[in-house]
């Protein structure tokens, strides 16, 4: 039971504040931020930041100090170094980096793994030289994740480094990772049985040894410390054996988890100036600057917790920990006033909400005069703008102009995209620079089941297949209803079973069947919308060819072009989206295809349509200069041949300024920067502001 005595201090000139932010981790940054200046001002200070809830967000409130006091930290090849931290709270051994990738690696005698899981240890420092082998480990993650499977093989791995080695040029002798691999693999028979504890240790020790454990990198105090309790762990594992169990591998991984887990882990750190505590560990101790931080109205007093096994009324009647509202404002109250007292300055804060609500200041401090959180931190800036200012006091920095490339010499680079290099250079001339000349790819997610572009190539390659069948309407019209749903099936059971043999073990058999029927469904539907057309011969499919434009070699492959019974060309590009007629107009064009190839095809092309194909919607959204009546394809605000010219030269100003190496972070709308989130570390458009303003500053100085 806790009990507090208040002391009275003979400490007159204690000055209390109280402020207010806008949520929790601006709260957190704000105490952090503020503690760094005092420091400067006051190197001999001794500051003491409270956080009554430390225990549930110890790691949000490391992270951000962190970023604070060294915003460089995460940088690889950044010195490491001891920060001016101390937590009172410790954590669990087990969740700490080092031990989590220790008992990750010790995890890879399973025969398949997490994907998430592996990539991870692909990454981690730990995991032998991987300084050495970034490239080539980089190489392979993009490699797994594009199998689009959740779960990884030994033999996969193997398989796609030896592979990847020789595409990247590298010896397999010079491989330490194809070397660790394929001795893991040799190295699994050990692993079969039941043993003792002593066994299972030797053995974890031997295959960490085998993958190059602890890594290369020179461990920081805080890993050494950890290692070494490491021990102690393995210590604690062979005590198992006193009780005559034997183990198989996975039990004795889990038996050793669940003693790393136990196990606490309190950094020893020399006299810090900063003291990060819980609510108890900061009553009755004395700072020269103190910050109370999350007292708001939900928090502080806490919430009632009465013990579930005992009366409550005998809780109650012997104000046990946590009993009744009475005994936490009795308790929150002592305490606040045991913080009033413990430094010359005292910061009482709380934030004005959280993700879910609105929050108000505890009852307890709403009586503090408010000061705003701007007169308290004078250097309130980003994490940016703070990295900005660490690189330029360690370096010379020189600003380079980044809205010009060079431009693109067509006969020494290659050029990449196709129709999509324009929808990227309208989209945002950077991005497109990234992705076309630099080979930035974007690498998704595995899904469960078939991902939306893998259902997309699905209706196109069964479309493909029945038009090169068919050729024509006429051909259509003459199948009878079983004719034409036997070819309909036929066709999308081949194209799902392809897709399905390239996937693997990863899509399921009544998956797979369930989607040919959702399939066959759309074909069906679709082709009854073909039907009631005007007549139509199918002349080109999935037809790839060889266009210079602007002096831009370019491969374009269009969907589809048939030819009307009267001669008229039509261009067809399937969409299972939501296709607008806008995105053809205006200088910016979303959907480019079809403009560029109406432009640049050696036959005068009558009109241009997407087919939706979805099911919400089958229809056609076309325009051109038909001289007949097609549903879905209106005739064109401005004569065809205008529009074709407009067309050819919104595309020639495209192509030219790709040439001409524009590289603006110049994103047509929110839309474009949300499907691009790949780029953003890349063209740093969350740092636009905070990198602009840094600039003028240092421009201004000189």
């Amino acid at each position: 039971c806790h009990k507090l005595h208040n002391i009275k201090l003979d400490n007159q000139q204690t000055q209390l504040i109280r402020t207010e932010t806008q949520n929790s981790e601006a709260e957190i940054r704000a105490a952090a931020l503020w503690s760094k200046i005092q420091l400067e001002h006051n190197p001999a200070a001794m500051i003491g930041i409270i956080v009554p809830n430390l225990g549930q967000c110890r790691d949000q409130v490391e992270r951000i100090f962190v970023e604070v006091f060294e915003p460089l930290a995460a940088l690889p090849d950044r010195p490491r170094y001891t920060l001016p931290l101390n937590f009172s709270a410790g954590t669990p051994l087990g969740a700490t980096p080092i031990i989590v990738a220790t008992l990750d690696l010790l995890e890879l005698q399973k025969s398949s793994w997490d994907l998430e899981a592996i990539c991870n240890l692909l990454l981690s420092p730990f995991f032998g030289d991987a300084d050495k082998e970034l490239v080539l480990r980089t190489h392979l993650i993009q490699t797994l994740r594009k199998l689009g499977k959740f779960t990884i093989s030994l033999s996969d791995l193997r398989y796609h480094c030896q592979k990847l080695t020789s595409k990247l040029g590298i010896a397999e002798s010079d491989s330490n990772l194809i070397t660790r691999l394929v001795q893991l693999e040799n190295y699994r028979r050990q692993s079969f049985g039941n043993h003792t504890a002593e066994y299972w240790c030797d053995f974890f020790q031997q295959h960490l040894q085998l993958l190059g454990w602890p890594g290369t990198r020179r461990l920081d105090s805080q890993e050494y410390q950890q290692l070494t309790l490491w021990n102690q762990v393995l210590e604690n594992f062979l005590q198992l054996d006193g009780t005559g169990i034997q183990f198989n591998y996975p039990s004795a991984i889990q038996q050793l988890r669940s003693i790393a887990g136990k196990t606490p882990f309190q950094a020893q750190t020399p006299n810090s100036p900063i003291q990060i505590l819980g609510a108890l560990e900061g009553a009755g101790l004395q700072f020269s600057h103190c910050w109370v931080m999350g007292l708001h109205h939900r928090q502080w007093p806490p919430v009632p917790a009465p013990n579930p096994l005992l009366p409550s009324s005998l809780q109650r009647t012997q104000k046990m920990p946590h009993a009744s509202a009475e005994r936490e404002l009795q308790f929150a109250r002592a305490l606040t006033e045991h913080y009033r007292q413990c430094a010359p300055l005292v910061i009482f804060s709380s934030a004005h909400s959280d993700d879910e609500s609105e929050l108000s200041p505890s009852a307890l401090i709403r009586h503090l005069p408010l000061t705003a959180i701007d007169t308290l931190i004078t250097n309130n800036e980003s994490i940016s703008a703070q990295n900005y200012q660490t690189l330029a006091a360690n370096s010379n920095l020189e600003i380079v102009p980044t809205t010009q490339a060079p431009p693109l010499l067509i006969a020494h680079e290659p050029v990449r995209g196709g129709a999509s290099l324009f929808k990227e250079q309208a989209a945002c001339p950077f991005n497109a620079f990234a992705r076309l000349r630099l080979g930035a790819t974007r690498i998704d997610d595995p899904v469960a089941g078939f991902s939306a572009i893998e259902r997309g190539n699905l209706l196109h390659d069964a479309l493909a297949i029945i038009w090169k069948q068919l050729n024509d309407q006429q051909s259509l019209l003459a199948l009878d209803e079983t004719a034409l749903s036997t070819l309909i099936n036929t066709t999308t059971q081949t194209v799902v079973d392809s897709l399905k043999q390239k996937r693997g073990t990863s899509i399921g058999v009544f998956y797979a069947q369930l989607e040919q029927e959702r399939l066959a469904q759309l074909i069906s539907e679709w082709l009854a919308q073909e039907k009631t057309r005007p007549a139509f011969t199918v002349v080109a499919i999935e037809e790839e060819v060889q266009v210079e434009f602007t002096g831009l070699p370019l491969r374009l492959r269009i969907d589809r072009i048939d030819q009307l019974a009267n001669g008229d060309l039509l261009l067809i590009d399937y969409k299972t989206g939501q296709p607008k007629l806008q995105s053809w107009q205006g200088e910016r064009m979303d959907e480019p295809q079809l403009p560029l190839y109406a432009v640049t095809a050696t036959n005068q092309v009558a009109a241009i349509a997407f087919a939706q194909i979805n099911a919400k919607a089958m229809k056609w959204i076309g325009t051109g200069e038909l001289n007949m009546y097609h549903d879905g394809i209106y005739p064109n605000k401005q004569p065809w041949e205008q529009q074709l010219q407009e067309w050819q030269m919104v595309l020639q100003q495209l192509a030219a300024d790709f040439i001409q190496g524009d590289v603006r972070v110049d994103m047509k709308n929110p839309t474009t920067a949300q499907y691009a989130e790949d780029l953003l570390p890349l063209n740093r458009l969350q740092e636009k502001d905070a990198l602009d303003a840094f600039i003028r500053r240092i421009q201004g100085a000189v």
